[in-house]
């Protein structure tokens, strides 16, 4: 079935919005150095262009924008952010693209939680404030282009890409020909023109996004924890039994439960976790050290 002038004018814009958010995050990747992975033929993929990555439950999510540690044309690094766009001209489609970006990147944090990895959305549209405030209370860093903020980018270059439902599919049409013929050249004007002004809301979220690439391990605690474990049916049992248990652990020999990791960031940022076996703990304090 053809796609409607509509829906192809919108995937338009949202390429362009996308295309836009690569150029603006490639010299990040490079102060950085990290690789930058984008919709392309990649090696490592066997030359799929389809960004995907495999969750917790292992299943895949198609992504856009992907900045890797040790990654490569030809390698998978470990993901250190995950930047997601999208543009929606109605507010139903907008609310729905929202929750489609928390589903598919809360399970890939849960699953590179030990990386702590930084994610954010760049949107433009019709989303509303509920739907922002709802994915910035989920941990996302939110930058968000108004509908007016983005129509106005393309008029400054003579683009008409606003539209309702009154619109006649003729005129739809008429614009999807005119931008389909549109230069490189011209769509990066527009990428400016939109990035200039909002020149204060990129430099924010730049800003967080350096915060969490630029952490450094700041303090590293271990706590080993032995003893015998005991297990109380009411909390008086338990009572009695720590009043009568000796502080000292002189002349005993208690087993080792496991070891407690507390790894604190100069961002702020801590990871708690806990390994039995002590192979295990030096294993991943090793990792840390390439991260």
């Amino acid at each position: 079935m053809a796609k409607s002038p509509a829906h192809r004018l919108g995937q338009i814009i949202g390429d362009i919005l996308e295309e836009t958010m690569i150029r603006y995050c490639e010299p990040i990747a490079a102060k950085h150095k990290l690789y930058i992975d984008y919709k392309h033929e990649r090696d490592a993929r066997n030359g799929k262009k389809e960004v995907q990555w495999k969750d917790v439950n292992g299943n895949f999510h198609k992504l856009d924008v992907v900045l890797e540690k040790g990654g490569t044309e030809q390698i998978f690094g470990t993901p250190k952010a995950f930047i997601e766009v999208a543009w929606r001209r109605y507010k139903k489609h907008a609310k729905a693209k929202a929750q489609e970006i928390s589903a598919a990147i809360k399970p890939l944090i849960a699953k590179y939680n030990l990386d702590s990895p930084f994610f954010g959305v760049v949107l433009s549209g019709e989303f509303t404030d509920n739907s922002l405030e709802q994915m910035k209370s989920e941990g996302f860093e939110v930058l968000y282009f108004s509908t007016e903020a983005l129509e106005k980018a393309f008029a400054s270059h003579g683009f008409d890409v606003h539209w309702n439902e009154g619109t006649s599919e003729a005129e739809l049409q008429s614009r999807v020909n005119r931008m389909e013929l549109m230069s490189e050249e011209e769509k990066e004007k527009i990428g400016r023109s939109l990035m200039e002004a909002n020149r204060d809301q990129w430099k924010s979220f730049v800003s967080k996004l350096d915060t969490a690439l630029e952490r450094m391990i700041g303090n590293i605690r271990v706590t080993s924890l032995y003893g015998n474990l005991k297990s109380f049916s009411t909390v008086e049992d338990a009572c009695t039994y720590i009043s009568h248990c000796s502080d000292s652990s002189e002349d005993l020999v208690l087993p080792l439960h496991n070891y407690e990791i507390t790894v604190l960031y100069s961002n702020g940022d801590s990871i708690d976790i806990k390994f039995k076996e002590r192979t295990n703990a030096i294993k991943y304090l090793r990792q840390l050290e390439g991260k």
